[in-house]
């Protein structure tokens, strides 16, 4: 009986190099940052070598008092069939394939699952070893349970797809090569009010990406504050199957390669990647220019969104699809108003009210309620207006008086110069002022 337990010891030993120690599983334990799970492996190597030797008593319990430490929540089988259903993903394997019992794939993943079963054997056996004095009880438990690769081919599939950590959330944050859910609060995007032909570019771009229509980066430029943020959120979960992946603007020099090649590797997800107060003359966009539309194309499932208040480089352009905000004036300011009173559901409201209450929200920032003029400054004023019913009783009674105060276009030129002269300087003023003489000139 021991020569036989032995031998199910060395073959649990053989399988789980077979499984995990090529490299295979390398990459997925890098990207889920489970910094404990190379030593899990060794640990259990170690405990399968040690297990098969009558004068290692102590040297097997102290592997497996380490082995628990690893995963005090979870079953070492648990951990174990995550890293296996990850080591197929590096090995280019769908597991859905599994249910096509003719293909190649099949072939394969019925060989890693064989040898998975064979690893099972070898922690049944650790789990039957006598008690000891050295050994902590709680290993049994650890220890415990039957893998799902037990199971039949559908429920193996199943049990895969519902565990990939992708779909644990919609939302994830980039660091460090490293994927963590960040769950956020979606905005539905039938509530953002005014800028139209921006509006309707993010939903036909992401629109056109989620149905296989093409995967082109957005590079987006605007002046801070209106909406570059929001809308490439919301119009990106608009569509349901659409996953968000926030990185940071270093990615695109240190961390790119890496990027890719983790989400490529799930061609049944589409992931959004989205870099934002990115600032051109910063980056060395050697990495984005050879995986972009240079000797390299981006993997269909994966595009770019990249946001900045500033202009990109015409290079960097020239390999995706360009919007640009206008600025935030009296005009887009009414236009925003107009919108969310037809939300609001005063569809038929008095032409004039939208000024007046455009008029209130400017009187609010020279009051110093607010610190800039823009959409989600303005959101907030109009928030005041949706639950102060004194203040729309007070605001419909001034739209219908002779005189109709409107919002001061002069205080909007004067923020936008200021705005403008503070993140590009005095002479790009100069420059904007003789493009409007030249544009004089011609007209």
């Amino acid at each position: 009986m021991a020569n036989c337990s032995n031998k199910l010891l060395i073959e649990a030993a053989q399988s789980l190099r077979i499984l995990f120690g090529n490299g295979g599983a390398a990459s997925s334990i890098d990207i889920w940052a489970s910094s404990v799970e190379p030593q899990l492996l060794r640990a259990l190597s170690e405990a399968f070598a040690s297990a098969g030797q009558s004068d290692m008593e102590f040297k097997t319990a102290e592997v497996l008092n380490f082995l628990l430490s690893l995963t005090p929540q979870r079953g070492i089988l648990e951990v174990l069939e995550d890293g296996f259903f990850e080591m197929l993903l590096t090995r280019r394997l769908d597991i859905a394939d599994y249910l096509k019992k003719n293909s190649p794939a099949f072939s394969q993943i019925e060989f890693f699952r064989n040898n998975f079963l064979s690893v099972e054997k070898g922690i049944g056996i650790l789990r039957e070893l006598p008690d000891s004095q050295y050994l902590n009880p709680a290993v049994r438990g650890c220890l415990a349970g039957q893998s799902v690769l037990n199971g039949p081919a559908e429920k193996i599939v199943e049990i895969a797809l519902m565990r990939d950590p992708f779909s644990r959330c919609r939302t994830f944050r980039y660091l460090n090569g490293i994927f963590k859910p960040c769950p956020i609060k979606e905005y539905p995007v039938n509530k953002f009010y005014g800028f139209h032909g921006v509006r309707s570019r993010f939903q036909e771009h992401l629109s056109d990406f989620a149905s296989g229509r093409g995967n082109v980066p957005l590079l987006i430029s605007s002046l801070p504050g209106l909406g570059k943020t929001q809308f490439s959120i919301n119009y990106t979960l608009a569509e349901q199957n659409l996953t968000l992946i926030f990185a940071e603007p270093e990615t695109l020099e240190q961390d790119l390669d890496k990027l890719i090649a983790a989400l490529a590797l799930r061609k049944r997800r589409k992931f959004v990647v989205f870099f934002d107060d990115i600032e051109p003359e910063r980056i060395n966009w050697y990495s984005f220019r050879t995986n972009v539309g240079g000797s390299a194309l981006l993997p269909g499932n994966i595009t770019f969104i990249l946001a900045s208040n500033y202009t990109f480089p015409i290079n960097i352009l020239s390999r995706g699809r360009e919007i640009t905000f206008p600025v935030f004036d009296e005009v887009r300011c009414l236009e925003m108003v107009e919108d969310f009173l037809a939300d609001f559901g005063m569809k038929n409201a008095n032409e004039n009210l939208a000024s007046v209450i455009g008029a209130g929200y400017i009187e609010d920032f020279g009051q110093k309620k607010f610190t800039e003029l823009s959409p989600r400054t303005l959101i907030r004023y109009l928030e005041k207006f949706r639950n102060d019913a004194a203040l729309r009783r007070k605001m419909m009674e001034q739209s219908k008086q002779e005189m109709i105060i409107r919002p001061d276009s002069q205080l909007f030129y004067e923020f936008n110069i200021k705005l403008l002269r503070q993140l590009y300087g005095e002479s790009f003023i100069d420059e904007m002022r003789e493009e409007q003489l030249r544009s004089i000139g011609k007209a």
